[in-house]
This record gives structure tokens, sequence and C-alpha cells, in this order.
């Protein structure tokens, strides 16, 4: 049984990476695949989970806003990736939005809460600068990196006290051999499951 694994967390957590480390797990019992959502953002130099549109589809079924940009998909396509066995990573940054994947999915659910340090201001800077499509004006990106470090920082709070929606907290603040063993334990966890229900 394929698994949708949903990724939640402040910015600079680390989410890309982990995103990463989960693909590389990649198994013939175990396809994990990056799903792509509709975003308001602007566009990225990178663009390898989002599609970039001025307005989320009407038919969408799930949509929900974060740093004042809006995100949607629909549940059609995640149920289409599980019938065809493989595990979309979706990263949801709205605790709302994670209540509904787990309502509408469950058991086929697996959410996972990355923890890092506490938010730093130069380091949404830097990474804004990194984001930016080239010509992209100086005060556009600095305004952007203040508003996403002063989110980053009220919505903190808010993933903490619905902790209990998360099925592991990875803790994202040791070195990169220490994280990687968090996932393989985890994908290890979602391979075992799999075995239990087929059996």
């Amino acid at each position: 049984m394929a698994v949708v694994i949903t990724l939640t967390g402040p910015s600079q957590c680390g989410k890309s990476t982990i995103r990463n480390l989960i693909l590389e797990q990649s198994a013939e019992k175990f396809k994990p695949m990056i799903f792509k959502k509709y975003t308001t953002r602007r566009s990225r130099e990178i663009e390898d989970d989002a599609i970039c549109v001025n307005s989320i589809p009407a038919n969408c079924d799930l949509v929900y806003e974060q740093y004042e940009v809006r995100y949607g998909f629909h549940f059609d396509d995640l149920y289409d990736l599980l019938e065809r066995g493989q595990s979309p990573i979706i990263v949801l940054n709205d605790v709302r939005a994670v209540e509904d994947v787990r309502t509408a999915l469950a058991p086929q659910v697996v959410s996972l809460f990355l923890y890092r340090n506490p938010p730093e201001k130069s380091k949404f800077l830097e990474e804004e600068m990194r984001r930016a499509t080239p010509g992209t004006p100086l005060n556009d990106i600095e305004e952007t990196a203040q508003k996403r470090f002063d989110k980053a920082k009220a919505i903190y709070r808010i993933y903490i006290e619905n902790i209990h929606l998360f099925d592991h907290v990875i803790l994202n603040v040791a070195d990169f051999k220490y994280t990687h063993k968090q996932i393989e334990h985890i994908v290890n966890n979602i391979k075992s499951a799999t075995k239990e229900l087929k059996g």
C-alpha cells in the first residue's frame, strides 16, 4: 500500500533536504515522488514542487494560505498516484490542511513535523537571494524575507500546539548522518506497515 507523506515545518527547517532523503529511499515497494501543488507565489529559479499561477483553480478540493500566498490541489490527483502504487510527498505548511488530508486519506497518510533551530532573519534573506529569479528588485527580496521571518516566528507556536496531528517529529538539528538515520527509520516503518496490511 502506498501512502501520502506530508511535510510540515517552519521556513528554514530543512523540508527540501528531508524530502530528498525520502526520495533516496525509493525501492520496489516504496515509490516516493514529489507532488506539485498550485501556488500564487512568485516563481523561483528551481521550481520542482509547485505550479505557479495567478489564481488557484476554482475546482481545487483543498486550498489554504501561508505567508500571504495561496496553495491548492486536487484530491483526485493524490488518489490516482496511490492507486498506481506511488507515495506522493507534499509540503503542507498549514495544520488545517494536514487535518483535511488525514481525514480524507487515513490510514494512507504519514505526517511529519520538522523541527530545527529558531528562525534567524539573516537566513531568510540568504534564502530569498538564492530563490529569486534574475532581475528581482532587492527591495522585493528583502520585503519577502522579512515577511517570511515574521510569520515563521508567529506560526511556530501553532505547530507546537497541534503536534498531536503528526505521526513523527524529525529533529533536524544534529549532523546529517543523524537526520538520515531518522528518515531511514521512518521509511522502514512505512514499509513494515505496508507488509502487515497486505498480509
